[in-house]
Parts: structure tokens; sequence; C-alpha cells
């Protein structure tokens, strides 16, 4: 038996034991930011305005954890709480191009009561990254702290949005950020974590005042979106679904990866799907689909996937298109924040991925062009990814 099937069907025996337990949805908290911010390695009730609950569970080599990350911004600072369940040492990383690839990482531990945060650089898929001084770069985290207790890790730190440093991603107010995150439990930075790894999106506020509550969801919702964040939640499944079956094909890593990254992105809506009390109608099968026009599509990019390689990679990239066209729709068709926060940060993560297919066929030789997209939108994220 092939080890990749064995490595799935021992996952599947763990999870129905009950050893592995299921992701939860992250959901965006929001409050009124009227505590002065301190980089005491305290996260207090009211020093950030918006704060996600990040969980990955137990998989083979990791024992599952989660990292609390809340943070807030104005027009020139970010502030950042990382809460994590480990000893050892934490990591958050932004903006990677494909899973660690060019992220602007932040690694971070507390020995002997003392905080330890360096501003790092990664250069490949999966490592290594280093130190931004060692490429040429420079150190940019202005303030840090942190404390470790009961079997927690908090680091605060503050950093400017942006920096100037090419090592340094650089961001802007009402941003959705992609991130990666991971625990160890070791407290020596060199060693690879064991905890948890995960990925999720933190998008800032307007950053024109810290104090002042979020926008208030409305307390119900117009029939336009409801239908839309219904819609939007099943376009996420689709793909995933895609995703999956063009990976059961050619065994492609990026599939695999991004299968991951659309199940995160469908929990995002779902999570917000139940906020407002809506019901998913229809069948949760794979490939099956309410909207018959998701359906059509689905269907229609998979069997022009299968024959190959560079098919499947094609045939994704368009459906990233088609998503990038469709949360640009839903954005404009509602006025309710949280929802909004919601699909900003399917946006990010449907345009990093875009970015992450044509890189791929890039580097196979092969010239993507836009099928949906304005060229010039295009441009825009392929020279950002």
């Amino acid at each position: 038996m092939k080890p990749i099937l064995v490595a799935l069907l021992l996952g599947l025996l763990l999870f129905s034991s009950g050893c592995i337990q299921p992701e939860k949805a992250p959901v965006v908290e929001e409050k009124a930011a009227t505590e002065g911010w301190k980089a005491d390695g305290i996260v207090g009730d009211s020093e950030y305005s918006r704060s996600m609950l990040l969980q990955a569970p137990a998989r083979q080599g990791y024992s599952g954890g989660e990292m609390e990350i809340s943070w807030k911004n104005d027009p020139e600072y970010l502030y950042l709480g990382l809460n994590g369940s480990t000893e050892g040492w934490l990591a958050i990383g932004f903006e990677p191009q494909e899973w660690m690839k060019n992220a602007d990482i932040i690694l971070a531990s507390v020995q002997g009561g003392k905080a330890t945060v360096l501003d790092e650089y990664c250069t490949g898929n999966y490592g290594p990254h280093i130190e931004d001084t060692m490429l040429g770069g420079t150190n940019d985290i202005v303030e840090f702290g942190g404390s470790n207790r009961e079997g927690r890790t908090v680091i605060e730190l503050k950093r400017k949005l942006n920096t100037g440093d090419k090592f340094d991603k650089a961001f802007s107010p009402g941003q959705a950020i992609s991130i990666i995150w991971a625990l160890s439990q070791n407290q020596d930075l060199s060693l690879k974590h064991n905890v948890a790894y995960g990925e999720g999106i933190m998008t800032l506020t307007s950053g024109q005042t810290m104090t002042s509550p979020a926008t208030a969801t409305v307390a119900t919702l117009t029939m336009r979106e409801k239908q839309g964040l219904l819609f939007i939640w099943e376009e996420e499944k689709a793909a995933r679904d895609l995703y999956t079956s063009l990976y059961d094909k050619n065994n492609l890593s990026i599939f695999m990866n991004l299968r991951r990254s659309e199940q995160s992105h469908m929990d995002q809506a779902k999570a917000i799907v139940d906020k407002y009390g809506l019901v998913i109608p229809g069948r949760y099968e794979p490939g099956v689909f309410q909207n018959q026009t998701l359906q059509k599509i689905h269907d229609e990019l998979l069997t022009e996937g299968l024959p190959s390689d560079q098919d499947a990679l094609m045939v994704a990239a368009a459906f990233e298109e088609i998503s990038i066209m469709d949360l640009d729709k839903e954005l404009a068709s509602t006025a309710t924040e949280d929802i909004r926060v919601v699909y900003q940060g399917l946006l990010a993560g449907s345009r990093k991925h875009l970015g992450s297919y044509v890189a791929d066929l890039r580097g196979r030789g092969i010239q993507y062009a836009p099928k949906y997209l304005d060229k010039s939108e295009f441009k825009e994220i392929i020279k950002a990814s």
C-alpha cells in the first residue's frame, strides 16, 4: 500500500476514534480598544480592537494547539498580540506567496522571563527563514515584550505598517493580510515546529481611530446579502472539491496546500453564515452543489483539468479569477461590516492563490493569460503576489 494512502487511512482512524479534534472556524471578535498599548506580555481585555482564535488539530508529527491573535492599528503602526498554547516558540508569517515562500516572518519565544523576537524572511516553500539583517535588510520590530506561564506563551510587538525594508511586507489601513502561524514546544528557535500550524486572514481597521468600536452589524440582512453569503460559502466549497479531485489525479503538492486553504475559507464563511442564523441548503457531498451555475463550472473545469498537470494548473487559475470577480461583486452589494471583513479576507486569499498558480505555471515555462479578469487588474494581482 502506498505511504500516502497509509497516512490518510491512519488519519481517518484517528479522527473517528476522537483523537483529533476538528478545527473551529475562526471568528473575528471586535471591541473598543480603550486601553493604552503596552508590550508587557499581558493582553488586556480592551487593549486591541480585533482578535481571533486559530486552531489546528493533532496530525502526524504535531500534537495540536491554538493561537489567539489580537491586533489594532493606526495610520502608521501595527500593534500585535500573540497568545499560543506552548511554552516554546511561536511564529506568524505575513503574505506568503505559496505556503511559506516569501513570507515576512516574526519568530519569538520567552526564556527566563526575557522575550526574544526575530524579524525574519522565508526564501523557500518550507524554509529556510533567516533574519532580515542577514539578507541585507533591517530589524524593524520597534517594541516587544512577552510572558510564559501555565503552558502558554504571549508575545506583544509593534512595527510600522510600511517599514521601507524590502524583506518586510508593506501594509495599509483596511488591508486584508494573509497569514500563516506555527507553534513549537522547543524554546530553541532553530528547531522545527511540532505543536501546530495553520493559516488565516487578518484584516486591519481603517486606522483612523483605535478607541472607537467597529461599525455595529445590522440586526437583519437583506435577501441579497443572505443569498450572497450562501453563494460564497458554496463557491469556496467548489474550489476545495475541485482542488481535491485534481490532487487525487496528479498528486501536485500545490493542490493539497490550497485545498487546506479553501477548507479554511469555507470555515470562515460558515462562521458568518451561522452568526446570522442562515441554513446552507442541499447536500455536503464532494462535487455536489445546490447552485447549478457552480455545479456546471466545477464539472467543466474538472473535466478540462484532468488530462495533464498543466491543464490542472490552468483551470485552477481560471477558477480563482472567477472567485475574485464574485467576491468583488458581493463586496459591492453589502455595507455590513463583519460580512465585508470576511469577504475582504477571502478576496486576499483568492488573489494569493491565483498568484501561486500563475507562478507554478511560469516555473514550467508556461505564461498564463487571464480568461475573465481585466488585464490591468490581473497584472496588479500578479505583481503583488
